[in-house]
């Protein structure tokens, strides 16, 4: 049967030098050309307020570091910076990331969500020990012996108090840590996309000294990654540091290895015992609220994370 072909035009109503043209050849792929495409702009944060306790923080350390780059799908795009929390009047490091699809290769995507990867690293040197609920991260870190350019002690990113061994648990950020006001799912359908956005918030520096994370942006139709971010901060003694932002095409052979790991340790067996089910329901259920935050379970009696 000879397929028909045929053309399209497309326009973004509003948008002057926006203009898509598409034309679908006789394969179902589509190619289009966008003329003179916005400028993307890069996410920003408020100044923070004044109020901090540890009187440490230098103007250099709260400017923050911001960056953005365009990939082959889409443009990514970080921000990061250190604030004081309003609700604790504790030093918190804010990290902001986005992905949006630019539209040029009328891609179909029905979610663009984000995960991410974490090391956390107590003073002295060695990986922060979870507890209350959050263990399983413990057994999830990487190592290097996993296989080259696999770092040590990185596990994904979610609330394992609230998944169960061996049940369906999910990998995505937002699951756990919405941030509704700061972030957002993403989407991409022909020329007409809206993009995807992680919002980060984690403090507790009177126990940490590093933290470094992974954020990757993945079609969850396909299971494709678009683009990662790799970002951080240090906080030692007398001084703070925001690590340098890169962003990259794909994941790196850590957060690979580290999602890997996730998967195996959560995938559903029938034959798992009723009392594990019932000791995770009962870790559900002994957790309180604090204001608008988790307690222990996440990042310790003294750690907090919005």
């Amino acid at each position: 049967m000879t397929a028909v072909i045929h053309s399209r035009f497309c326009r973004f109503i509003g948008m002057a030098a926006a203009v898509l043209f598409c034309v679908a050849p006789q394969t179902a792929s589509v190619a289009c050309l966008r003329v003179s495409p916005p400028p993307f702009e890069a996410p920003q944060f408020p100044q923070p307020g004044t109020g901090n306790l540890s009187g440490v923080l230098s103007n250099s350390a709260r400017g923050g570091r911001q960056v953005s780059a365009r990939l082959r799908s889409g443009t990514l795009a970080a921000a990061v910076n250190w604030a004081v929390d309003a609700e604790t009047a504790s030093d918190v490091l804010r990290g902001r990331v986005e992905y949006s699809p630019d539209g040029e290769q009328c891609g179909s995507c029905s979610s663009i969500r984000f995960m991410q990867i974490a090391r956390t690293m107590q003073y002295g040197g060695t990986d922060y020990q979870w507890k209350l609920g959050e263990e399983h991260r413990n057994v999830l870190r990487t190592s290097s012996e996993m296989g080259p350019g696999i770092e040590d002690g990185y596990f994904l990113d979610h609330q394992a108090y609230a998944c169960v061994p061996a049940q369906s648990c999910s990998p995505y950020f937002r699951d756990y840590w919405a941030n509704p006001a700061d972030s957002g799912d993403g989407f991409q359908a022909g020329w007409v996309s809206a993009p995807a956005s992680l919002a980060d918030y984690p403090f507790g520096w009177d126990i940490l000294e590093q933290i470094s994370l992974e954020s990757c942006a993945r079609c969850v139709d396909t299971g494709e990654f678009l683009g990662c971010v790799q970002w951080g901060a240090r906080w030692p003694q007398g001084g703070n540091s925001i690590a340098p932002i890169r962003i990259r095409e794909g994941p790196s052979p850590t957060f690979l290895a580290a999602f890997r790991k996730f998967e195996e340790f959560y995938r559903p067996n029938p034959a798992a015992r009723p009392p594990a089910l019932l000791a995770a329901t009962f870790r559900r259920l002994a957790v309180p609220w604090k204001g608008s935050y988790w307690p222990a379970p996440l990042w310790s009696q003294l750690l907090y994370r919005r």
